[in-house]
């Protein structure tokens, strides 16, 4: 897989794209998705936030506008690969993390995922997301367990 390809169609996901921004060590998580079917609403209310195309595109902005696609990373074997480089992370080292998966043209349905190490860059990330979602409740519990 090629990074420059995979980001390429990642740019252009805003039909497909869902997103989970996954806390390290914890059962908490935030999952925005669009066209997905979600089983148990119960135990996490936040895990069905709805999106739609233009919400997608808001995302892939704010994420760019963070450089946090400057490097896309895929899970081989329990280990969290850039594409463009020989790095990991794991995620106990990072503040946040975000899944995103999405249908390619040429892959099939990617999976990559986004690390964020800083705290603050984190929680400027989740003020952003809020603006678009506007889930003050979820964003809110999101931030503080931070």
């Amino acid at each position: 897989m090629d990074y420059k390809k995979i980001l390429a169609e990642l740019e252009n996901s805003s039909e497909s794209l869902n997103t989970n921004l996954i806390l390290p060590n914890s059962d908490f998580y935030i999952g925005i998705t669009k066209d997905a079917i979600v089983e148990n609403i119960e135990l996490n209310p936040c895990i069905d936030i709805v999106s739609n195309t233009k919400k997608n595109e808001q995302v892939i902005g704010i994420l760019k506008k963070h450089n946090l696609l400057d490097k896309l990373y895929v899970e081989i074997e329990n280990e969290y690969a850039d594409l463009s480089s020989d790095k990991i992370f794991k995620p106990t080292e990072t503040e946040l993390y975000l899944e995103l998966f999405f249908k390619t043209k040429n892959f099939g349905i990617i999976s990559c995922f986004v690390p964020v190490f800083e705290k603050k860059k984190a929680k400027e990330l989740i003020c952003d997301l809020d603006k678009i979602f506007d889930y003050k409740y979820c964003f809110k519990k999101l931030k503080r367990k931070i």
